[in-house]
């Protein structure tokens, strides 16, 4: 029987074991203004990542390179204590060409608030939309494979399997989420030892 007492005693000692997967890094929106100030006062580390869709593929929703830059960027800030900024849609932005001036509001402001560590994480099969990037700005890519279109669809099958068309996709399509889910940390392993390469104190 389990005493009153036992049943305090356990529920304490649960609430003190640290949750699981506590993530090391956190979302730049989620913290305020102060809590951004500080931990930019300590060297910490700021990913903005930029999603852009590639090739249109009928059987993937518009939103697909944002959910897989957001899936990634949630994956490396539980791996490294960072900050990730926003995901930046590039395929939202009319003008080309306005992506970089995008993208240097972006690093502006971010080091108004302190910020002295920056990355740019450019997600997405199409790397074509050239933005120029100053030196001290780390600049890494995702996504930049031989099979794109079988890879990006692996990757929704394993974040948003109900948002693929299954009936659509192309005869002979390899993809599935098994090879998602390894594509994607095969993805995060490189990202990080890219950024503990640049700043050894995060690993």
């Amino acid at each position: 029987m389990t005493t009153r007492s036992g049943f305090i005693e356990a529920s304490v000692a649960r609430a003190s074991l640290p949750p699981m997967n506590t993530p090391r890094g956190v979302w730049l929106d989620d913290l305020t203004r102060q809590e951004a100030i500080s931990r930019f006062d300590g060297n910490t580390v700021v990913v903005i990542p930029v999603a852009s869709g590639g090739p249109d593929l009928p059987h993937l929703p518009l939103k697909t390179a944002t959910v897989i830059a957001r899936a990634l960027g949630q994956k490396l800030l539980e791996r490294l204590a960072i900050v990730m900024a926003a995901v930046v849609d590039a395929d939202s932005i009319r003008q080309r060409n306005m992506l970089g001036q995008i993208l240097a509001a972006r690093l502006d402001g971010l080091r108004s608030l302190g910020a002295r560590r920056l990355a740019i994480l450019d997600v997405g099969p199409s790397h074509d939309t050239p933005f120029d990037i100053a030196g001290d700005v780390l600049f890494l890519r995702a996504c930049d494979r031989s099979d794109p279109d079988e890879y990006i669809t692996s990757c929704m099958m394993a974040l948003d399997p109900r948002s693929v068309r299954m009936s659509l996709l192309p005869a002979g399509s390899r993809s599935d989420a098994f090879g998602g889910e390894r594509g994607m940390s095969g993805e995060v392993d490189a990202i990080a030892a890219a950024l503990v390469s640049r700043w050894p104190n995060l690993g």
